[in-house]
């Protein structure tokens, strides 16, 4: 009876439903930064294939399955935190002046993002490192996280311009070619494992692209 009661009196509460909810979220969200961290940790402490995905799940007490609910694979569980990247790279490039010039919104957006990796160096740093030196890493890097930069750019740009990236190329050339200037500067900022920055190496990539097409009238 007790048991029915509490079951009929939370189903009169709309505000305590949505409480119980946030607090499942919120262990979700704690159990999800635990394993990136144990990740982390483990990748850097004994390498990328040192590592496997129960090691992960006991540094963070937590049971394979938990794991698996999680990250699909042990890729993914280094770039975990690519999702809310991501969502910051969006907000950054729709919060640009509409009146902008196109390159400008797309040169400061990527220097933002470049700002982030320079606040999480320790992390991009290893993700860099293991990119070089593990294949299925440097696979699902280029193939999972780079394509989705890519993407998320050409839709915003095809959006600005106001045209169907199916029929109108340069939504992707943009988007491509300021994302290989990102990837180049990655590169160079690994290789000189940090000291050099990273914002300005990004800069410096973006304005020789952008000078090249500009020269050529390629782009907008």
């Amino acid at each position: 009876m007790n048991d029915k009661w509490q079951r009929m009196t939370l189903r009169s509460h709309p505000m305590e439903q949505a409480a119980a909810v946030s607090r499942r979220q919120r262990k979700k969200d704690r159990t999800r930064q635990d394993l990136i961290d144990a990740a982390t940790r483990l990748f850097a402490s004994q390498g990328f294939d040192g590592t496997t995905t129960d090691d992960i799940a006991e540094a963070a007490d937590v049971s394979q399955r938990t794991f698996f609910r999680h990250f699909p694979s042990k890729e993914a569980v280094l770039y975990g935190d690519m999702d809310d990247l991501l969502e910051r790279f969006r907000d950054n490039l729709e919060l640009r002046p509409a009146d902008e010039p196109l390159l400008v919104s797309v040169r400061e957006s990527i220097l933002a993002l470049a700002v982030d990796y320079e606040d999480q160096r320790k992390l991009r740093l290893l993700q860099a490192r293991l990119a070089a030196s593990s294949p299925s890493v440097s696979a699902y890097s280029r193939a999972v996280v780079q394509q989705a930069w890519e993407r998320e750019l050409g839709e915003s740009l095809a959006r600005r311009l106001g045209v169907d990236p199916v029929e109108d190329p340069r939504p992707e050339i943009i988007a491509a070619a300021a994302m290989s200037a990102l990837r180049h500067s990655i590169r160079r900022w690994a290789r000189s494992r940090g000291r050099e920055e990273l914002p300005a190496l990004v800069a410096q990539s973006l304005d020789a692209v952008f000078e090249l097409a500009a020269t050529s009238g390629a782009l907008v």
